[in-house]
C-alpha cells in the first residue's frame, strides 16, 4: 500500500512514467518524442503538503494547490509545500490530518489522524472524530470537472493503540505513529497533479463542526513522483 520498501517504490515510478506519458502525449507529435520527454524529466520521490484553516461557520474547506492559488483561510501557511506551477506530481498516496497549532505561524504542533484528547478540547476532538473524519469527504476538480466525486475522510481516521493520557512522560507516552503509514491511503488509479492546470482540492463536511478552536487546522499532504519543469506555464 504504501511506498516503504524498494519494490512498491520502483513500481510507483515505473506508473508514474506511464502516467506522465498519457498526460502530455497531446503536446507532442508522436509517441517517440513524448517517450523521449518523458525519460528526459527529472523525476524524485516528494510530497506536496497542503493546508487550510477548520471552523464552525463552514463545511466546505477548499485547498490551495499551488502558490497563486487561494485556500479558504486565504492564507498560505509556512508550514505548506505547494506544487510549483510548472513542475507535475503524479499521486499515489495521500493523507489527510488535523492539528492544532498556537497561531497561523507556529511550527512546534503536531500533525494527529483522530481527535486527541491532549492536543484538543474535550467539544473539537468530538467534533473531528464525528463530523469530520466519520462523516466528512474529499472531493477534487479539476477547471471544475469532477475528478473524485466521494472518498470517505473515515480511510485516513487512526487512532493507534497506544495513545498519549497525560503529559508526556514515563506514564504516559505520545501517540504511537509511522508517519510513512499511518493516515495514508492509496489513490488508484494514479492522479497526475499538474500545477499549470486549476485544481480544488476540497473537504466537504455534511454540518460545521459544533466546536473548533482558533486556528485549528487541516492538513492534506499527497505523496508520489514529482517532474520539475514539466509544465508551460503561460
Amino acid at each position: 500500500m504504501n511506498n516503504t520498501n524498494n519494490y512498491s517504490a520502483r513500481e510507483s515510478f515505473i506508473q508514474a512514467k506511464k502516467m506522465f506519458f498519457k498526460a502530455f502525449r497531446d503536446k507532442f507529435n508522436s509517441d517517440r518524442d513524448c517517450m523521449m520527454w518523458v525519460e528526459g524529466l527529472k523525476l524524485s520521490q516528494s510530497e506536496i503538503r497542503l493546508e487550510v484553516e477548520l471552523n464552525t461557520t463552514g463545511n466546505q474547506f477548499v485547498f490551495g494547490l499551488t502558490p497563486n492559488q487561494v485556500n479558504t483561510t486565504n492564507v498560505q501557511f509556512n508550514t505548506e509545500n505547494r506544487l510549483n506551477l510548472q513542475d507535475s506530481l503524479v499521486v499515489n498516496e495521500y493523507g489527510i490530518y488535523v492539528g492544532q497549532p498556537s497561531s497561523r505561524i507556529d511550527t512546534t504542533w503536531k500533525i494527529r489522524t483522530y481527535g486527541n484528547l491532549l492536543t484538543f478540547a474535550a467539544a473539537d476532538a468530538a467534533a473531528l472524530d464525528s463530523t469530520f473524519y466519520s462523516h466528512g469527504k474529499y472531493v477534487l476538480k479539476a477547471n471544475n470537472d469532477v475528478i473524485m466525486p466521494y472518498r470517505g475522510l473515515f480511510n485516513h481516521w487512526y487512532k493507534p493503540q497506544t495513545q498519549q493520557t497525560a503529559a508526556l512522560g514515563a506514564a504516559s507516552p505520545d501517540d504511537q505513529i509511522r508517519g510513512a503509514e499511518d493516515g495514508m491511503i492509496t489513490a488508484e488509479p494514479n492522479i497526475v497533479l499538474v500545477g499549470s492546470k486549476n485544481y480544488q482540492p476540497t473537504i466537504e463536511l455534511p454540518a460545521a463542526l459544533a466546536s473548533a478552536a482558533a486556528f485549528e487546522r487541516c492538513v492534506l499532504i499527497y505523496r508520489g513522483i514529482l517532474a520539475q519543469n514539466s509544465t508551460v506555464v503561460s
